[in-house]
């Protein structure tokens, strides 16, 4: 059995453990924040040029080229996205 002494200097270790952690979670939700807010403003700052893709026909081989890798890299944002704000969200 645990003396006092003991059991007191455990549950300060315990604390501690807590708190350490608890400050990892914090920087990580804040951390997630700021990549969901980063990745939230790439529609606004890359406007024109996800603009002008959108008006691609796809006759050219140079624009059916960047209109897959701009849906392969909607559907990387999509998932990104949705990561940061459920670690947002918690």
């Amino acid at each position: 059995m645990a003396t006092t002494s003991q059991i007191k200097n455990g549950l300060y270790i315990i604390s501690e453990r807590i708190q350490d952690a608890r400050a990892v979670v914090d920087k990580s939700k804040s951390n997630a924040l700021l990549a969901s807010n980063s990745l939230a403003a790439l529609a606004t700052t890359h406007a024109d040029i996800l603009s002008t893709i959108d008006g691609y026909v796809g006759s050219d081989a140079d624009e059916a080229l960047y209109k897959a890798e701009k849906a392969s890299l909607t559907a990387e944002f999509t998932a990104l996205k949705a990561v940061a704000d459920a670690i947002v969200a918690i």
